[in-house]
């Protein structure tokens, strides 16, 4: 089997370290008999400051074309302009191909120190499914000012097509508003997407988050997780709001399996699991499109202070790249690679400077290598 990956390197300290999640997944394949032909984009600020050039529609029906997948290094989004516009270039390739579901595994790695007093490895183990596209994050807001304004907006995202046109009158004030907008279609397919990952992965529980209790609209979300658990009886569901399951995430983190949440608050508990399970140098990111393309990548900056300094963890990007190989077929691989990061830790020979020791960059890449082999059966 032979696979196609888009790469983008990407600014600052990016292109060191996919190269160690390249040189991870090389490895792999071939232990377990596969190819990987990487095709390598170099978008990035750092590009565009020199050639004005940007990534295009074009580039990306090549990459719809032709390749598997999409594997990122770390972009500095915010000095990347075109026609006056800041182009961030994760965002255009998520919504390009409609990469509705993001992925986040929250797993505390051993000898790797987090906030919770007590709390280990063995605690600390679940993911963040969160729909990726609708929910307060569409766009659809606005400011209208004292007396009568009169707004148009426009929604077209994903599976949400929409017009609202708002008749404003305020009296003596000025407002501001954000629409949050569910679809039956955006909800059901995120759901179903939880629900088959925890049968695939054999979870017995999902917890669906919202704020039903206050906002009227989580009902409709509450709704599809009811009809969509029907089709999966020997898997548990339970509903919890989000402010409860923010407390639950410091008290109580080994309560959950599987998580899923609309936009905002998968937002919200994604963020707040990357510190529980140790900082951005474990936080690992799959863009999830199940019938399509999707792109997986570290979610830390691009650190340009620290580039080329070879002093950088490369875990999140060797994790993210394990997240790639398993949307692609090849789960064993991608397993093993979490298992080779796992020991390696463990071990605690090979520590970068985030983990108080001195190793390089490439060092810890190396030694992810030397334990996947040894673990490979």
């Amino acid at each position: 089997m032979k696979y196609k990956i888009a790469v983008f390197p990407g600014d600052g300290v990016g292109p060191e370290l996919i190269n160690e999640g390249i040189k991870v997944i090389e490895k792999s394949a071939e232990l377990d008999k596969f190819d990987v032909e990487w095709i390598k984009y170099i978008y990035g600020a750092e590009q565009y400051q020199e050639t004005k050039e940007v990534l295009s529609e074009k580039n990306l029906k090549e990459i719809k074309n032709s390749c598997n997948a999409i594997y990122c290094g770390a972009f500095d989004n915010s000095i990347i302009k075109a026609d006056n516009e800041v182009k961030n270039i994760s965002n255009f390739i998520r919504n390009y191909f409609d990469q509705y579901i993001s992925l986040r595994p929250i797993k505390l790695l051993p000898n790797v120190e987090n906030p919770l007093a007590g709390k280990t490895h063995k605690e600390i183990d679940f993911v963040v499914i969160r729909e990726n596209s609708e929910d307060f994050y569409v766009g659809a807001a606005g400011r209208a000012k004292n007396g009568k304004n009169r707004h148009q907006i426009d929604i077209d995202r994903g599976v949400c097509k929409v017009k609202f046109g708002l008749n404003i009158e305020t009296k003596g004030n000025e407002i501001a508003y954000q629409i949050g907008v569910l679809s039956k279609k955006g909800c059901d397919r995120a759901i179903k997407f939880a629900f088959e990952y925890a049968k695939s992965k054999n979870k017995k529980k999902i917890t669906a988050i919202d704020k039903a209790n206050m906002i009227e609209a989580y009902n409709f979300w509450r709704e599809s997780v009811v009809r969509i658990a029907e089709e999966y009886p020997g898997i548990e569901h339970e509903f919890k709001l989000i402010d409860v399951a923010a407390v639950n995430f410091i008290r109580q983190p080994e309560r959950y399996e599987v998580i899923v949440a609309p936009n905002m608050f998968g937002d919200i508990l994604s963020d707040l699991g990357t510190i529980i399970q140790g900082g951005l140098a474990f936080a690992a990111q799959g863009n999830i499109n199940p019938e399509g393309v999707s792109m997986f990548e570290p979610i830390h900056g691009s650190a340009p202070k620290l580039k080329e300094q070879g002093i950088v963890n490369p875990v999140a990007t060797i994790w993210a790249g394990a997240l790639m190989l398993d949307a692609i077929g090849q789960q064993k691989s991608g397993d093993l690679i979490i298992k080779a990061i796992e020991s390696v830790l463990k071990d605690g020979r090979t520590r970068t400077q985030d983990l108080g020791g001195n190793n390089t960059t490439s060092e810890m890449g190396d030694a992810i290598v030397d334990k996947l082999i040894e673990i490979h059966d």
